[in-house]
């Protein structure tokens, strides 16, 4: 038989071994427990702040902030969309240089797959490059480029598909232009007055062009004092006018006297450029015309028919839904409220001069573009010219210089009578060149 002390010491092994079991144990669950703990969950990156804030192309621009990371390869900068050249990363600064033709907008870096947004770039133009995108002699061709022909072309306009239309006005028709440049006619055939789809519709020298959203496209059919539709498969119909003269009414019974120019704005409202009348008139949807502006021919600021206008010729709406005109034998760029007051945004007497609002000099100016930023382009007719306007007034020249053709940077360029103007989405602008018989093109670099 087993002794007390022989079982005494048989409980207390069995003891350390449940004791050495339970520890054995305990060690096992921290380890497992410290092995199946999460990873610190890295800190996010964050955007503080970009220098400089803006600049032209090429600009070396530093996005400040924090967790960046030192993997340029994971890096992506973007400046308004375009993508751009990231140089260098640290966990606190990614170094990029700004694209061409970026353009005001946000700065947004993506970090492995994750996108921050940070502060608006604002672009500073600093070339604009002038082109020929089609034209050559006078005449009338359809062809790519110069192989095409066109007659004292008037104006422009651009579509959601960046095709540009002109108005090809001694051919009476209305040309269309891919953005590689080729031409087609797109309506009109022989001078006239004829409601129709495509070459048997007529028009008699028409001038102005304007877009809608859903690419609709209206015509100020001047010789025949009308304003006329075309839908984008081409059919041709009159929305409004018949004779020369002066009458607010609907439709056909409403009388223009040579419409120069028109503009629409968001819920389809057309402002018309009455050029011989000195007026601004609104034609509704369904076709109702009254007057905006404008009384006798002069000079006056003032509001609705208080104002006087000489010969408006160009059109133009902001993004405040204020118009714009080139009030052609005045000089000036006149500015009308949505509520019809009428003051001088630029220009005064005759001549030229890059200068602060009424300080400035036009001569003839002719047709009024606007971009995203609200600044104006004017071709200046009688200068041959394209001038800038910013918000606040400022008026400079940023192409042409004496009467001619060239091609090339800024005042390096020459014009002959610059007319109709507009932009595309892509911030292009396109100058309907008057008595060179082209279509121009400036890309804002």
């Amino acid at each position: 038989m087993k002794t007390t002390i022989q079982k005494n010491l048989l409980r207390i092994n069995r003891s350390l071994s449940y004791a050495l079991v339970a520890i054995l144990f305990l060690a096992t669950l921290t380890n497992c427990s410290k092995d199946d703990a999460p990873a610190p969950t890295p800190e996010a990156a964050i955007i503080s702040s970009i220098s400089p804030q803006s600049g032209p192309k090429a600009t070396l621009v530093t996005i400040n902030g924090s967790h960046f990371g030192d993997n340029i390869d994971q890096v992506s900068v973007y400046f308004n969309q375009v993508e751009a050249l990231v140089q260098s990363v640290t966990d606190t600064k990614i170094t990029a240089t700004m694209p061409a033709r970026a353009y005001t907008g946000l700065v947004k870096v993506r970090i492995n797959g994750t996108e921050l947004i940070g502060p608006e770039f604002e672009y500073l133009i600093s070339e604009f490059q002038v082109s020929t995108l089609a034209g050559s002699t006078a005449g009338d061709t359809n062809g790519t480029g110069e192989a095409a022909q066109f007659n004292r072309p008037r104006g422009v306009s651009t579509d959601s598909q960046g095709n540009i239309y002109v108005a090809d006005s001694d051919n009476h028709k209305i040309k269309k232009i891919t953005p590689n440049g080729v031409v087609t006619t797109f309506a009109g055939s022989t001078q006239g007055d004829a409601d129709g789809t495509g070459t048997d519709a007529q028009f008699n020298i028409p001038r102005g062009l304007a877009m809608d959203n859903q690419d609709n496209l209206y015509i100020a059919d001047s010789n025949n004092h009308k304003i006329r539709k075309i839908t984008p498969n081409g059919v041709v119909t009159t929305l409004a006018g018949s004779v020369s003269g002066f009458e607010d009414e609907t439709g056909e019974n409403a009388k223009f006297n040579l419409p120069y120019a028109l503009v629409i704005d968001g819920q389809n409202n057309l402002y018309i450029a009455d050029h011989f009348n000195h007026k601004i008139r609104k034609i509704t949807p369904n076709g109702v015309v009254t007057t905006l502006a404008g009384s006798a021919q002069g000079d006056s600021d003032g509001m609705g028919a208080n104002a006087q206008f000489w010969g408006p010729s160009g059109i133009e709406l902001d993004s405040q839904n204020n118009l714009y005109v080139a009030d052609h034998f005045n000089h000036k760029i006149r500015k009308i409220t949505p509520s019809g007051v009428v003051t001088t945004f630029a220009g005064s007497t005759t001549g030229f001069e890059d200068e602060l609002g009424e300080n400035a000099k036009f001569k003839t100016p002719f047709g009024i573009a606007i971009d995203p930023q609200n600044n104006l382009y004017v071709s200046d007719y009688g200068n041959n010219k394209i001038r800038k306007i910013t918000p606040n007034s400022m008026v400079i020249t940023v192409a042409g210089s004496t009467s001619g053709f060239a091609n090339g940077s800024g005042t390096d360029a020459q014009f002959n009578g610059p007319t109709g103007i507009t932009l595309d989405n892509q911030g292009n602008i396109y100058i309907a060149g008057f008595s060179s018989h082209k279509i121009r093109k400036i890309t804002l670099d």
